[in-house]
């Protein structure tokens, strides 16, 4: 791993402006929403939510897969994980389920 100079600790400790993180709030959602492989991970977590598990089975990956695209999901405010372990959609993966 490299290790920062001055002008990377420069740039990570500048306040970014509103439209910066909007711009990257809006490239987050659609790197999430774009991938066919998380797109069936909100179908199949739907309104009901699903654990690890029935995941695994539906959507056929690798667990280090699904890890890897859910972590991402929930990054983009698409899903969520209860106090059970089961993931669930969020205000705005209810809102783009219909969609897909």
């Amino acid at each position: 791993m490299e290790e920062k100079d001055e002008l990377d600790l420069f740039i990570d400790s500048r306040i970014k402006t509103e439209e910066e993180l909007l711009q990257e709030k809006c490239e987050k959602t659609y790197n999430a929403a774009s991938n066919p492989v998380r797109r069936d991970i909100i179908k199949a977590v739907c309104f009901l939510g699903k654990n690890m598990e029935e995941l695994l089975k539906e959507t056929g990956l690798s667990e280090v897969s699904l890890k890897f695209h859910t972590e991402i999901l929930i990054s983009a405010d698409f899903l969520y994980q209860d106090e059970k372990k089961t993931y669930r959609l969020t205000e705005l993966g209810l809102r783009v389920l219909p969609k897909l």
